[in-house]
Formats: C-alpha cells, structure tokens, sequence
C-alpha cells in the first residue's frame, strides 16, 4: 500500500469521528442550604454541671467550717471540764493540806494545855489558820508558837502587866486593834478566842509591814516600841521577859516548820485575800531569824 492510499485512509477515519452531540442549554437551579442548629440544651447541661459543682463546694466548705465549729466547740468543753478537774483536785489537796496542818497544831494545843477540849484546841487551830489567810504575811506556825509561849493556849490567861486571851494583848492595843475591824470593844473582847486572834495576826501583819528583821517585830509585840528600840540597839534598858521571849519563840517556830515543812500554812490566791496588799515579811522565808 502506497503512502497516498494510507492517507487517504487516514482522512476516512478522521472524517468518521463522533462528534460531540449539542445538548440544549441547562438552566441552574437555585440550591438552598439548610443549616440545623442543635438546640440550647447542651449549653444549659453545661451551666447546670457547672452550677451542680459549686454548689458542692459551697456546701462542702460549709460543711468543713461545721465540722470545724464542732471541733473547737468540744475542744473548749474538755478545756474546760480540765480546768474545773484540776481546780477540784487542787482544792481536795489544799482542804487536805489545810486541815492535816490544823489536826497537827491542834497537837501541839493539846500538850500545851492539857486542860482545854479536843474540840476547843482544833476551833483555835482553825482561827490562827484563817487568821494567816486573811493576813498573808502571818504564818499559823508563828501564831501557834506565840501562843503557846505567851499564855499556853490559856483563852482566860491575863498577865500581870494586864495582858489577855490566848495571845495576850494589853488592851490599849487591842480597844485600837478592834474598833479598825469594825467590832465593839469592851473587857471582854480579849477573852473572845476569835477576836483575840483576829486582833493578834492583825497587829503581827502591821508589824511586819514595819519591820525587816522578825526578832524587832516579836520584841514589839511583846514589850512595845521602845522596847523594839532597846533590842535593835542591845541596850540594858531591854526588859528580860523580851531577852528570853524572842529567841524561845523563834526557837519553836523553827521546830515547827521542820515539823510541819518550810512552807508553812497553804496558801490560795494571796490575790484574792484581804489584806494581801501589806508588805509584811514572812518567818518561812530566807533571812528570818539569825538572818
């Protein structure tokens, strides 16, 4: 086959060819797009669990501050019910301690003066007791001692110079002494073991508030002033009565409260006592006698 054979063979097939077929014109369609929305309720779960949440932690603080508040609330009543148990146990020991020291004074009364009661020695035990709460700076020892140096515990003793009652005081002292604790005086009123006490811890109390030195305030309460006077100085003028009453009192004293302990009568509160004010030396402590 020659070359013009095969191009006209060529034209042939070309000529045979399909031709697109013309389709008549399409008109476009307006599309509508539908956007669906969910709905508000996944927002509102969300705001609900939120508000769900701190509602717990509102009521769980809450409850914590409760449980707190219980806490300190019980924790301030065994404070408290402590407290009054120690305080109940502190007052059983003091009543213990306070009346062991009585019964044991009430001894000493006893060998004194044979003659008075049991029960009359234990109510001047009492009284010199409560005379040293009233009058912190007064010891019971130092009243037991004078006591029985002065009248031998003898409620009706009156010495020749006039003095009276169990810790024989002259009644120029004592009408002073008395009326300043708002009481009457007349001849009687020394002979009152009550009154007789309250007069003689009250004038101690006075004279320690005066004097350092212990042996002046005995010298005093035995002689008077001047005689406190002689004894500062070892003047001869001293009365031999104070010469020998002052160490034999302090002698006693002494032996007591190796007896009895260095402390002496139980105190509460010195604050809370009457007359705690006073700066009154006590024999108990250091630089008593000799000191």
């Amino acid at each position: 086959m020659t070359g013009n054979e095969q191009a006209n063979r060529a034209g042939e097939r070309e000529g045979h060819r399909l031709r697109p077929v013309a389709r008549p014109h399409e008109q476009s369609e307006p599309r509508t797009i539908v956007i669906r929305h969910a709905g508000g309720w996944p927002s509102l779960a969300v705001l609900c669990l939120c508000l769900l949440l701190l509602a717990l932690v509102v009521l769980g603080h809450h409850t914590l501050r409760e449980l707190d508040a219980r806490n300190h609330a019980s924790s301030a009543v065994i404070a408290g019910i402590e407290r009054k148990l120690q305080r109940l146990e502190a007052g059983i020991d003091f009543d213990s301690t306070r009346r062991l020291l009585m019964l044991g004074m009430r001894d000493h009364i006893l060998r004194a003066n044979p003659r008075v009661s049991l029960a009359d020695a234990y109510r001047y035990a009492e009284l010199a007791v409560e005379a040293s709460e009233k009058y912190p700076a007064v010891d019971p020892l130092l009243l037991l001692a004078i006591g029985i140096v002065e009248s031998g515990y003898d409620p009706v003793a009156r010495s020749p110079a006039d003095a009276r009652g169990l810790y024989q005081i002259w009644p120029a002292t004592g009408r002073v002494l008395v009326k300043s604790l708002g009481w009457d005086y007349d001849d009687l009123t020394l002979y009152d073991p009550e009154k007789n006490t309250q007069v003689a811890a009250l004038y101690l109390d006075v004279l320690f508030a005066t004097y350092k030195d212990p042996q002046l305030v005995l010298a005093e309460y035995n002689g008077g002033p001047l005689n406190a006077g002689y004894y500062r100085a070892s003047s001869r003028a001293l009365a031999s009565e104070t010469r020998d009453y002052v160490p034999r009192v302090l002698a006693l004293h002494e032996r007591m409260l190796a007896e009895f302990g260095r402390s002496g009568a139980p105190r509460r509160d010195a604050g809370s006592s009457e007359g705690a004010q006073r700066q009154g030396r006590s024999f108990g402590s250091e630089g008593a006698a000799g000191g």
